[in-house]
């Protein structure tokens, strides 16, 4: 059976999980997976610019040889160094589905990560609501349906890499209490399901703002990401050998810093818009995948992150090598310059499904960081990466 066939399309349906029968009123059903890995050598991230009476800054980086480092997962801060590990990406899941009758649902869903020590959180809990054959409600708290990935980004087995490649997905939040509004319909012999949705996402103590606050030189308490009135709709549209999805959401963004001796930095609101468009493509043998997205803010300088992904997957019965190539900007359209932020990352591995519930992947990435030295934004630096890790659902 394909790969498309085989993961995606039956994850989408299920929310990323396969059920399994507990009684007649309870399904519980789970995910995880064990991931290990390390990077492969130092890295300079040089500035002979670096003043060194004065602390690091964005204006002011620093000249250091380290340990390559490559965050695979930004939202978390989970991070490959030198040194082998489990812990940045090897996660666990239970989700329990109660029906109560009278097409209410209610679901919950218990994430243990290695990177948060395996401390379990609920991460999703919502109600869902099948007002008629067509129309589903659901409200509570889910992912935000940013990428074509996102809905399901930390279930391994429902794509072929080890995971999403992370400097698309790369935000400080990725999660939202909200409402969800979806509506199935056919046009001509394509099937097609159009979300609305709106929602909130305070996040107090951002693990990822906390980290940049720190590596910048900041001596920040903690940071604080909101963004409200997140507000978008995005359009699935399915045929035999296809699966695409267009998204368009907005928000508010407001981001606080606290500090123990000094005032409370508040950065004023900005609007943040996202666009995107991706999805997969069977043709027979091989498998496309792509998505391709904009993120744009109307603050002064016009600040704008254009990022886009493809990769493509050949199907050999159970065995799937594929490569992919993600790269991503930072752009201000206003004062245009060309030293920002700036990288890709290009991926080769394999995964093999030696079991019908659970595969094994391995995958090398060259990050490459692309912002001039002499900038400010060259922080991530290159990295060459080795995983490997097991994939499986119940």
């Amino acid at each position: 059976m394909k790969y498309f066939n085989k993961s995606i399309s039956a994850l989408l349906v299920s929310s990323a999980l396969i059920s399994t029968y507990v009684s007649a009123d309870v399904n519980i059903s789970g995910f995880g997976s064990i991931v290990g890995g390390r990077t492969l050598g130092d890295v300079t991230l040089d500035n002979v610019g670096f003043d060194w009476s004065q602390p690091p800054s964005y204006s002011n980086p620093p000249l250091n040889t380290r340990e390559q480092i490559l965050t695979a997962d930004f939202y978390d801060v989970g991070q490959y160094n030198n040194d082998f590990s489990f812990k940045p990406e090897t996660i666990f899941a239970l989700q329990v589905v109660a029906d109560l009758g009278e097409d209410l649902k209610v679901t919950g869903q218990l994430v243990a990560k290695g990177v948060d020590d395996f401390s379990p959180e609920f991460d999703w809990y919502y109600l869902t609501y099948h007002a008629t054959d067509e129309l589903t409600l659901m409200v509570g708290r889910r992912n935000i349906p940013m990428y074509y990935f996102s809905e399901f980004s930390e279930v391994g087995y429902a794509y072929p890499w080890v995971r999403p490649p992370s400097n698309l997905y790369w935000w400080q939040i990725t999660q939202f209490n909200g409402f969800h509004a979806m509506y199935d319909f056919s046009l001509a012999d394509y099937s097609n399901t159009l979300t609305v949705f709106y929602g909130n996402e305070y996040s107090h103590d951002n693990k990822e703002m906390n980290y940049y606050d720190k590596l910048y030189g900041g001596n920040a308490t903690h940071v604080d990401e909101l963004w409200t009135d997140i507000t978008g709709m995005n359009w699935n549209l399915s045929g035999d050998f296809f699966d695409l999805r267009f998204v368009y959401f907005q928000h508010d963004l407001a981001r606080n810093r606290y500090y123990t001796d000094a005032d409370t930095v508040v950065i004023p609101a900005v609007v943040q818009k996202f666009i995107g468009f991706g999805g997969t493509i069977d043709l027979s043998s091989f498998t496309i995948l792509f998505d391709w997205n904009s993120v744009t803010r109307n603050d002064t300088p016009g600040t704008k992150f254009p990022t886009y992904l493809i990769s493509l997957v050949y199907n050999m019965d159970d065995l799937h090598p594929y490569i992919s190539y993600s790269k991503a900007d930072h752009e201000e359209v206003n004062v245009p310059r060309e030293d920002l932020e700036e990288h890709y990352m290009l991926s080769y591995g394999i995964r093999y499904d030696f079991h019908p519930s659970a595969s094994i992947k391995i995958q090398y990435d060259k990050f490459v960081d692309q912002a001039p030295a002499e900038s400010g934004w060259r922080y991530h630096g290159d990295s060459d990466t080795l995983t490997i890790g097991v994939d499986f659902i119940f």
